[in-house]
């Protein structure tokens, strides 16, 4: 007979109502055994009773297991646990490898890393020019730059901060630089003549150099900045908005811009200040963050995210589950938006709405994008949003910092409630770009419905779009004028034509307009077959006259096909194209049956090193490829760049790769000689092998937990492991979850599948799983993966072929899919909310996979049939009209408008 729980006693404390609340929640759902709930939950009864036990707070993980095997809400409890683990949380010991939400410090040099390139510019900047500017947009890490990365580079400097007074701020900065003299002397002094500031360096300290951080404070105090620009040696760190207003000063100086830290700065910044200490971070909290934040202006919801995880760590490990406990960026905006709002009043409540949804654009097919716009926006409240980091400020304009800011509930809320509103004012922004970059054409300006519409938008526009309104209003109103003038004079002379004539203008010109359109859809169709150019200019005209689904998909295919990248040198009808997990690289077959490495920047791809003779890549990873020889050998080898490649080592004999993860740590292929990827085999002899690649001239083996699995998947980092496994007798595939460290565990409940399974694929960030199988037709199912839980179906794609789909996803919740000549992208979501399709293109080659690139937001699909070249696949209108515009490569000559469409009058598209 089971024992009975433990009584709670008076529930006194947060951490006792928490544990009888849980306890409730198992009444509620007809008290089951803590065996029971073992049983559904995946956890052992031990632990499930000690989550209820109230001696101390249990993990996320458990709590959610609890909630859902009693059949309750999570999202309510991960809210509740939330809070209470931020009261039970370590407290941030002075000592901690991360800020948080502070800026480094001089004390946190020791742990400011991805950034010594940039010092070093800056340094020699120092060393060579008087005065350095360092424009950076706000959250970029100006101010931990001068603290902790050029102070303690350079022999003798000073920060000064200026703020209500420049001035006397700069002497209090100096006070302790110069003998004899104080902060009130220093300052009487600046402000009777600004030259007394060098003369005294000169004099004093002829080494000195000057670090004003947040000049833009400053720069209306003449005085100051006079004092400062004329002493030897100064950096001045002015925020980008301020740019203009710094270069206004006239003052000559180098400017130095701090970029968004790439990919491989900020795994730096992640893992070498914990090592520094002794501590650790796992591969798979640092794919997170780097996924979530490269190349991005987030580097301060980093910083914090890392100290909360810091707070939940495992020893000296920052683990995942730590991270998810933390709820890592997602939650530091939450957390930091509510306490933002809670502090305004209902007027500032209103213009932080309505400046939030400006920053937010509704693309066509309903995805929610952030968009830079010019500042409209009072400066006290623009600074507070600044503060929170939910607003990051640059040269263009303001922005939000993050995508994890799109998925605050609160403006969540707000974009439901107004996404007719925001969809009809991206397009107004878009006709606001187009009319700019067309001079200011009439012609651009806004008519009939798409002007009655924009006028309805009211507070959401800004003073420019305003007045673009009331431009095409006023145009409107003159066009209207004139034809009420001559349509007096015409009803005398013929009434009846005449008004029958004018009743049917609107219906005429939408014919017109949708011949028009079809017509040059038709021709850019025709071009795309012969792969003959101006195929894109034709279908932005197509487009622009009558937009619709098919119009966006021609669009965006011959978009693709003008951007193609092609690889020179390599043969039209066997060469392999294998791009690297982000996109930046690719090895393609040259003529003589050799791999070659590709870099690729943009629309461009260089040719880089040749591996060994006619070996050809089976698969590529960062910093890591495995080939394959003549006789069937398989290679190892280092990939930094496409011109920097070293052999490593030999793979054992009759091993054939199976998957290699994307950051190259771990390898599992089979041995044997009846390997058939995705196929059963009867060799009895064959098994599977699992390596571990830390120190990839010699592969350690790690242990396997399947001995023969019909196919096999690595996550991103190489720390979890999914197996396939086919039951003939039964029908059915059981997909088993592996956590791979010093051993082999299980890392999730299994899932069994009634066909058999052809491949798997994990998504960057591990929260996807795509299911490749046969009943009889190829079938990609979707799962999202609920850590050491059952997965949960969110999406199934169908076709008529019988295999051979290939999946990737990209970085925002979309998953890519090729199937021999087809190319579809479908909007995934966490909810009950059915998978959007994006994109469904007929004509691309099936013998690679789609590869998402997170820097320039689009896919790299190989083109049709078997030419080895790459399309770049945009899925942004918006964007791609705007390229188009920009480089002006939308406008057809006058000689093929006539060609095409004879006297019909031009359509401007930009």
């Amino acid at each position: 007979m089971p024992r009975g729980e433990r009584p709670l006693g008076p529930e006194d404390t947060a951490l006792l109502r928490f544990a009888g609340d849980l306890r409730r929640l198992r009444d509620q759902a007809g008290k089951p055994s803590y065996r029971e709930l073992a049983r559904r939950a995946n956890y052992s009864p031990t632990a499930l009773s000690d989550a209820a036990g109230g001696r101390k707070l249990p993990s996320l993980a458990l709590t959610l297991a609890f909630v859902r095997a009693c059949e309750a809400d999570p999202a309510s409890w991960t809210k509740r646990w939330r809070e209470l683990a931020a009261e039970h949380t370590q407290p941030l010991h002075p000592d901690a490898p991360y800020p948080g939400s502070a800026p480094f410090s001089e004390h946190d040099a020791k742990h400011y890393f991805g950034r010594e390139c940039l010092v070093e510019q800056v340094v020699e900047s120092v060393k060579a020019t008087p005065v350095t500017v360092v424009v950076g947009a706000s959250g970029s890490g100006r101010t931990s730059l001068l603290r902790a990365g050029l102070r303690p580079a350079l022999d003798d400097c000073v920060v000064v901060t200026p703020a209500q007074d420049p001035v006397h701020d700069l002497a209090v900065a100096l006070a302790d630089v110069f003998e004899n003299t104080t902060a009130d002397q220093l300052a009487e002094e600046f402000r009777a003549d600004p030259d007394h500031l060098r003369l005294r360096i000169r004099q004093h300290r002829p080494g000195l150099v000057l670090l004003v951080d947040d000049a833009e404070k400053a720069l209306d105090a003449v005085g100051f900045i006079t004092a400062v620009t004329r002493c030897p040696r100064v950096v001045l760190s002015v925020r980008a908005d301020h740019l203009r207003r710094w270069r206004a000063t006239g003052v000559r100086a180098t400017e130095i811009t701090v970029e968004p830290m790439s990919a491989d700065q900020l795994r730096r910044a992640i893992t070498e200040p914990a090592a520094k200490i002794g501590a650790t971070v796992e591969t798979a909290v640092i794919a997170r963050l780097v996924a979530d934040a490269a190349n991005q202006h987030a580097l301060p919801l980093v910083q914090q995210a890392l100290a909360e995880t810091w707070r939940r760590k495992r020893g000296m490990t920052l683990s995942l589950a730590g991270f998810e406990e933390s709820g890592g960026v997602e939650h530091v905006v939450a957390h930091g938006a509510e306490t933002f709002f809670a502090g305004l009043d209902e007027a500032d409540r209103a213009a932080a709405r309505q400046f939030f949804l400006r920053l937010v654009s509704v693309q066509r097919n309903g995805i929610v994008q952030r968009r830079t716009r010019r500042v409209d926006v009072g400066a006290h409240l623009l600074e507070l949003l600044v503060k929170a980091r939910l607003v990051a400020l640059t040269e263009d304009g303001a922005e939000l910092t993050h995508d994890a800011v799109l998925r605050w509930p609160r403006l969540a809320e707000w974009i439901d409630e107004e996404r007719e509103n925001l969809r009809t004012h991206q397009q107004l922004v878009t006709a606001i770009e187009l009319w700019e970059a067309s001079d200011r054409d009439p012609l651009a300006l806004y008519r009939g419905v798409r002007l009655r519409k924009a006028k309805e938008l009211g507070e959401f526009l800004t003073v420019q779009e305003r007045r673009f309104v009331d431009m095409s209003a006023k145009r409107e109103t003159r066009r209207s004028t004139a034809l009420i003038a001559v349509m007096a004079v015409l009803i005398a002379l013929v009434p009846g034509t005449v008004v029958y004539a004018l009743s049917n203008e609107r219906k005429i010109t939408e014919m017109n307009a949708s011949a028009l359109g079809g017509k040059a859809l038709s021709q850019s169709e025709a071009l795309l077959e012969q792969r003959r150019p101006y195929a894109d200019k034709y279908a932005l005209v197509g487009y622009e006259v009558s937009p619709s689904p098919e119009a966006e998909k021609v669009l965006r295919l011959s978009s693709a096909v003008a951007r193609g990248i092609p690889f020179t040198g390599t043969p039209k009808d066997d060469a392999d194209v294998v791009v690297a997990p982000r996109g930046e690289m690719a090895a393609v077959t040259d003529q003589d049956g050799t791999d070659r490495m590709w870099g690729i920047d943009g629309d461009k791809a260089e040719p880089g090193k040749k591996f060994a003779a006619r070996h050809r890549v089976v698969k590529l990873a960062e910093r890591r490829a495995v080939t394959k020889d003549d006789n069937g050998q398989e290679h190892l080898w280092a990939v930094n760049d496409a011109n920097d490649i070293t052999y490593l080592a030999a793979l054992p004999t009759r091993f054939h790769t199976l998957d290699l993860s994307p950051d190259g740590s771990r390898l599992v292929g089979k041995v044997g000689d009846a390997v058939d990827v995705g196929l059963p085999t009867p060799d009895e002899s064959e098994h599977a092998e699992l390596y571990d690649l830390s120190d990839p001239r010699t592969p350690r083996k790690l242990p396997m937990p399947v001995r023969n699995p019909e196919t096999v998947a690595l996550s991103q980092d190489g720390r979890e492991l999914a197996t396939g496994i086919w039951d003939e007798a039964t029908g059915t595939t059981t997909i088993e979850f592996w956590s791979i460290g010093g051993t082999v565990e299980p890392a999730a409940p299994a899932l069994a599948q009634h066909v058999y399974v052809r491949g798997i694929t994990y998504s960057g960030d591990g929260r996807w799983l795509a299911v490749e199988h046969s009943s009889p037709e190829s079938v990609v199912e979707v799962w999202q993966r609920v850590p050491s839980e059952s997965p949960v179906l969110r999406a199934r794609l169908d076709t008529a072929l019988r295999a051979g789909a290939r999946v990737t996803f990209s970085d925002d919740g979309r998953v890519a899919v090729v199937r021999d000549n087809i190319f579809e992208v479908q909007q995934l979501y966490t909810n009950d909310r059915p998978a959007d399709r994006l994109a469904y293109v007929v004509g691309h080659g099936g013998s690679t996979r789609a590869v998402y690139r997170p820097q320039n937001r689009d896919f790299l699909v190989r083109s049709g049939g078997q030419d080895p070249e790459l399309l770049p696949y945009d899925l942004d209108t918006g964007q791609i009209i705007k390229r188009m515009c920009e480089k002006d490569g939308a406008r057809l000559t006058d000689s093929e408008w006539v060609k095409s469409f004879g006297e019909v009058e031009r359509v401007e598209v930009c």
